[in-house]
């Protein structure tokens, strides 16, 4: 058992997607870092209750992951423009927010909650993936990924309890979500603000 500094008893992930046609998971670990709840959640409404009324989140830290926006915005415009398009005077500056890479889902839910006294911070996934030194080896999400990132949880972070057969990618990346914040709760890791979203402090590992 780790050396416990945190007063709380259970440790929420959260890996949100960008809209309710993805998947979202939510990871409950308690204060020996074993997993006690993993669920699958879509709607944003149920998120919400799940924030606000499940027994476990009144008593805990929370992470939760801030999703790039993909959204489609106009025909011959995709995801890609956003990180490769330059911008000049043909193009309207910001013309229907092209520009916006991450997803405010959540947003005022999470600020919320922060001003109300719950302890809640948001991270990258990519991010902390590296932090931890399980970062993508192979495209991101895929059935490859997955296994390298679920293998390298069981194996190198103990989280034995893991299935044979493959999780989610959103489940696994909120169990990672949620050992974060338990390290960082009881002092095992360091941590730096990276910048702020939404009015709620983004969190790295160092």
């Amino acid at each position: 058992m780790a050396n416990m500094s945190s007063k709380e008893f259970f440790f929420v992930g959260i890996s949100l997607s960008n809209n309710q046609n993805n998947d979202s998971s939510v990871c409950v670990l308690d204060r020996n870092k074993k997993i006690v709840y993993l669920d699958k959640l879509y709607f944003t409404s149920d998120i919400e209750l799940f924030l606000e009324e499940n027994p476990y989140v009144k008593n805990s830290q929370i992470a939760v992951s801030i999703p790039h926006d993909n959204t489609i915005l106009e025909g011959k415009w995709r995801i890609h423009c956003k990180n490769y398009k330059m911008m000049n005077g043909v193009f309207d500056i910001n013309r229907n927010d092209w520009t916006k890479r991450l997803s405010d889902r959540c947003v005022n839910i999470l600020f919320k909650m922060k001003k109300t006294g719950s302890t809640v911070c948001r991270f990258e996934v990519n991010l902390l993936r590296d932090a931890y030194s399980i970062g993508a080896h192979y495209l991101q999400r895929t059935s490859l990924d997955c296994k390298s990132l679920q293998s390298a949880l069981k194996i190198k972070y103990g989280f034995e309890e893991l299935p044979e057969n493959m999780l989610p990618a959103s489940s696994l990346e909120a169990i990672l979500g949620a050992m974060f914040i338990h390290d960082r709760a009881n002092g095992l890791i360091n941590t730096k603000k990276i910048y702020e979203f939404g009015g709620v402090d983004v969190l790295n590992r160092v």
